[in-house]
């Protein structure tokens, strides 16, 4: 039981440690969507480069908010949704236990 009691903190210190790492891969929530008319040869790939987040992130959260399938391809014309803002959950968290406004 001693030797379990040596290393009980430095167990609860990585635990803390794997936990804020695993924030990093939770993906981020996407506001501030607005009307955009796709044009020839837009893809998915190149509306999410425009939000400052992970492109693979923004493709599936605007193929979900669309209704579309990520490899479906576009149609010129179309009219999607697209994300204009990104919130970490980081930021979410910490705006939360402050009190803050979040997204």
């Amino acid at each position: 039981m001693r030797k379990l009691n040596q290393y009980a903190g430095w167990l609860a210190i990585a635990t803390c440690l794997i936990s804020l790492l695993m924030l990093r891969f939770v993906p981020p929530v996407f506001t501030g969507w607005t009307n955009v008319i796709v044009a020839p040869g837009q893809t998915l790939w190149s509306l999410a480069e425009k939000c400052p987040a992970n492109p693979w992130d923004v493709v599936n959260a605007i193929a979900a908010h669309n209704h579309i399938s990520p490899d479906e391809p576009l149609q010129p014309g179309e009219v999607l949704e697209v994300p204009t803002k990104t919130s970490s959950f980081w930021t979410r968290l910490v705006f939360s236990f402050e009190g803050g406004n979040h997204a």
